[in-house]
């Protein structure tokens, strides 16, 4: 059974296979079920070459979008922690991980600046490995038991108008994503742009 964030409701979860599919020179994009997800995660981004940089993305307040002229939920913001060493990203993950990857709001990518390789974790959790050789993840990824494939079904494939997804924000130990964003801001993360939905 393929297992969901808590911060995650897909129609049919059933439906979605734990698979990937290779675009050779690019990438590799995955589903894997939820109690795997973080020690995937922690896999990938301990074989980047370090130094290393976290983004993270979430949905602008209500303020914001209005600024812009624009409905609620239609544009991110992406911040970025630049230069961190896998000390220091073991540290974010440790501190921040458990919620990063229960929360539906939120999108997270681990990279390295040198090699330009990077894992991130989108809407839905739907997971994206970047990399000139994304076969080197394969071995990795088999040993979790995926499979692959030429066309992956994704979970935005599962969702029609009388059955969506939703995603919500998630709350642990007093603490959600935009409070950890702030802790972070402390530690140097800035904000990079802003994008559209």
């Amino acid at each position: 059974m393929f297992e969901t964030a808590p911060g995650i409701k897909l129609p049919f979860p059933e439906g979605i296979p734990q698979q990937y599919e290779v675009q050779e020179g690019r990438s590799i994009r995955l589903n894997i079920s939820f109690e795997k997800l973080g020690a995937l995660v922690q896999n990938v981004y301990e074989m980047l070459a370090p130094p290393l940089f976290f983004v993270l993305e979430l949905p602008l307040n209500l303020r914001e979008e209005q600024a812009l002229g624009a409905k609620a939920g239609r544009h991110r913001e992406v911040l970025y922690l630049d230069g961190q060493s896998l000390d220091q990203i073991h540290g974010i993950m440790e501190r921040f991980g458990k919620l990063l990857l229960a929360d539906g709001m939120s999108q997270f990518a681990i990279a390295s600046h040198r090699s330009r390789e990077e894992i991130y974790v989108q809407k839905y959790k739907l997971t994206d490995l970047y990399s000139p050789s994304p076969r080197r993840f394969v071995p990795l990824l088999k040993s979790y038991g995926l499979t692959e494939t030429d066309r992956l079904f994704t979970p935005w494939d599962s969702f029609s108008p009388e059955h969506p997804g939703e995603c919500t924000r998630i709350c642990m130990e007093g603490l959600d994503v935009y409070q950890a964003a702030e802790i972070l801001k402390k530690q140097g993360m800035y904000r990079a742009r802003i994008v559209e939905e």
